[in-house]
């Protein structure tokens, strides 16, 4: 991969966000439909969790996003926001990326 200059990450605003709702999406093997406290407003993003996580694992979970990423469509829903996940190399596991001690849904990433 490429390096990234500081000038770059500091463009990227990562928060902490809490995940309020959770629901499938009519069709989707992978996606869920999740809206998402990232302090200032709550925003709806679909993250392709669903073969690892269950509605009631995540809900109230909370996770790192990329808060500025281009909001895009995704099978008809406006998704404004990415969930930071890790994978092994074969993407047999993948984990949502969390915080260690409880901290505000907003809180930046620095």
């Amino acid at each position: 991969m490429e390096n990234v200059t500081f000038e770059d990450f500091k463009k990227m605003d990562i928060r902490v966000a809490e995940i309020k709702t959770a629901e499938e999406i009519a069709g989707a093997d992978k996606l869920y439909k999740l809206t998402v406290n990232v302090g200032d407003e709550e925003r709806t993003l679909v993250a392709g969790i669903k073969q690892y996580y269950q509605i009631e694992q995540i809900i109230g979970k909370k996770v790192l996003v990329l808060a500025n990423l281009e909001p895009r469509v995704i099978r008809g829903i406006e998704s404004r926001g990415m969930i930071l996940c890790a994978s092994d190399p074969d993407r047999t596991q993948v984990v949502c990326t969390t915080v260690e001690k409880e901290i505000a849904p907003g809180a930046k990433v620095s």
